[in-house]
């Protein structure tokens, strides 16, 4: 609006008409056709224009502002389907364990039988086992078919599904927990959704302004080339003229868009009150929430730790032909680790939360991608 107003705007006119002049009404109709040629430019309205101007100008940083925030949403959810597939991978390769598990306690139970050491009631339950573990592989290669699907759609190449993924280096993990008031801060100086609500306020704010003053007078510059039919000594050719329109009466045009330009302030002022408001409660939220993770990762550890030693002592066990659970260990070796894995892909996307709110870009990994 800002540079249509403010801009020159041509026209072209075409007037075929005939009259009949009273001067010599014995001649009858004549061709008093006439075609024009119009400029004119906006020379100065007290403001308007410049209003309007810096009104456009803040909303299309605040668009800006928006696509960055979508941006910033899509990475997110790329981030989190990448790391669905790693968790499906490694709960299957658990499942996969429990199943090889409970199929050799199956087949033992079997031989048995045979020998006649238990009941069919016992061989029975080493077989519900096993088609339990089976049912749970058959579940868990599903979930690795459907995060993958995800993945792809994510990525825009949903019919190119990824294989194998490599984990990223995860520097996020050696992070303190973060400050709660230090990223509120952050936040509410750089959340790009705040910035584009801040931005939709000034431009509503200039939008009062040119509504405002579109009762002052306009001087506009105009040139004109005309060209007629009929021959007159009076006739202008070329016409240079400066217009002032002074309004008189407008029919409650310019209270009307007054009015809508505060509604408008309005709405963006409680919309970025209420985006605050959210901020405190989310970040308080995550804060917390990489605090638990911090706890949880630790606890992990130390669990992953334990039963890859007693996996190490069963399989030691097994090597000297001791009877020993090495299977069952194995299967909860693995269950450990997604446990960890789990854990650590979820203080991670907790971080790039954080990063996204406080207006960071998210971090991505060259080695995030499918081999």
């Amino acid at each position: 609006d800002a540079a249509s107003s403010s801009g020159v705007r041509s026209y072209l006119e075409l007037t075929p008409q005939w009259v009949n002049p009273s001067s010599d009404p014995s001649r009858g109709l004549i061709d008093d056709s006439n075609v024009r040629l119009l400029l004119t430019k906006r020379l100065y309205d007290f403001g308007q224009t410049r209003a309007l101007t810096y009104s456009a100008k803040a909303m299309v940083s605040a668009q800006r502002q928006l696509y960055f925030n979508a941006r910033q949403q899509r990475r997110l959810e790329i981030i989190k389907r990448f790391f669905d597939v790693l968790l499906a991978d490694a709960h299957s390769a658990f499942d996969t364990e429990a199943t090889a598990y409970n199929y050799v306690s199956f087949d033992k139970a079997r031989d048995r039988r045979k020998l006649g050491q238990i009941s069919d009631v016992d061989l029975l339950a080493f077989e519900d086992r096993y088609q339990q573990a089976l049912v749970k592989r058959t579940e868990s290669q599903a979930a690795q078919r459907f995060t993958r699907t995800q993945l792809a759609v994510a990525l825009n190449h949903p019919d190119d599904l990824p294989d194998n993924l490599v984990r990223p280096d995860l520097p996020q993990l050696d992070h303190p927990v973060p400050n709660y008031k230090t990223i509120l801060q952050e936040a509410l100086k750089a959340n790009p959704v705040v910035l584009a609500l801040r931005d939709q306020v000034r431009s509503a704010k200039e939008k009062i302004v040119a509504a405002q003053r579109q009762d002052r007078p306009i001087l506009e510059a105009e040139l004109e080339a005309a060209g007629l039919r009929r021959e007159s000594n009076g006739r202008n050719d070329m016409r240079a003229t400066l217009n002032l329109h002074i309004p008189i009466y407008q029919n409650g045009l310019v209270e009307a868009a007054v009015a809508q330009a505060r509604a408008q302030l309005r709405r963006a002022e409680a919309g970025l009150a209420s985006v605050r408001q959210r901020l405190r409660t989310t970040l308080l939220g995550l804060v917390e929430q990489v605090n638990n993770l911090k706890a949880a990762r630790k606890a992990a550890r130390v669990r992953t730790a334990y039963r890859d030693l007693y996996a190490d002592r069963s399989r030691s066990l097994y090597n000297l032909e001791i009877k020993t659970d090495l299977g069952d260990a194995m299967a909860r070796l693995t269950e450990a680790q997604w446990q960890a894995a789990k854990v650590d892909y979820e203080l991670v996307l907790t971080w790039a939360k954080i990063d996204a709110l406080t207006g960071k870009l998210i971090a991505t990994s060259s080695k995030e991608t499918a081999k």
